[in-house]
């Protein structure tokens, strides 16, 4: 299955993917809109459409939510599904999500927020869509990337252990000799990003 692109509905399409073999799914399902999508490329010699017209919202849940039970099935138990969304319906696609995955095996909520030249509708502009981010189990798999940390930051306090005292105020954790204590399993860290850090 390495870089195959596969085209169809994917409710046909997932019934010929063996059970229980996918990391990772992202939906991009049509977004209750009623209205029929355009768009062209870059030069407008082609365009492509689809309907996000529906007889009511009950025909559009039970629209995603067989192909969710689809995606459930091909998931690995470590796997994890995000489904993008606008606000057309993000409150029948959470609890659609509740009832396919469970409400349990929620995890996040990804806000993508983007800019809007201001206009003369009525109210706040729509700016932002969400992404639901759900795994089939508790034991889904995720792996954090690490990045370097801001010029800015102050890595003294970050790696400074923290206590409470007497009115309940967090404050830095002192040695008795009055020297700042540190998080143990960050004190190597420390000696190799600073040389010339003393502890």
């Amino acid at each position: 299955m390495m870089n195959k692109l596969i085209h169809g509905d994917c409710i046909n399409e997932l019934e010929k993917i063996e059970p229980c073999s996918i990391d990772l799914i992202y939906l991009d399902p049509p977004f209750f809109t009623q209205k029929t999508q355009k768009l062209k490329t870059r030069n407008n010699s082609i365009e492509y459409s689809f309907k996000d017209t529906w007889d009511n919202i009950k025909e559009y849940t039970k629209y995603i939510q067989e192909r969710l039970q689809k995606c459930k099935k091909t998931l690995k138990d470590t796997g994890s599904i995000f489904l993008h969304c606008d606000r057309s319906a993000t409150h029948y696609l959470r609890i659609s999500l509740d009832e396919v995955f469970e409400a349990t095996n929620f995890q996040s909520e990804i806000i993508w927020s983007y800019k809007r030249w201001s206009n003369a509708k009525k109210g706040l502009l729509n700016a932002h869509q969400v992404i639901f981010f759900y795994s089939k189990t508790e034991k889904f798999k995720f792996n954090p990337i690490y990045t370097d940390y801001s010029p800015t930051t102050n890595l003294d306090q970050i790696f400074q252990k923290r206590a409470r005292d007497e009115n309940g105020k967090a404050t830095y954790k002192t040695l008795e000799n009055g020297d700042v204590e540190l998080m143990e399993e960050k004190k190597v860290f420390l000696l190799l990003m600073f040389g010339k850090f003393l502890i």
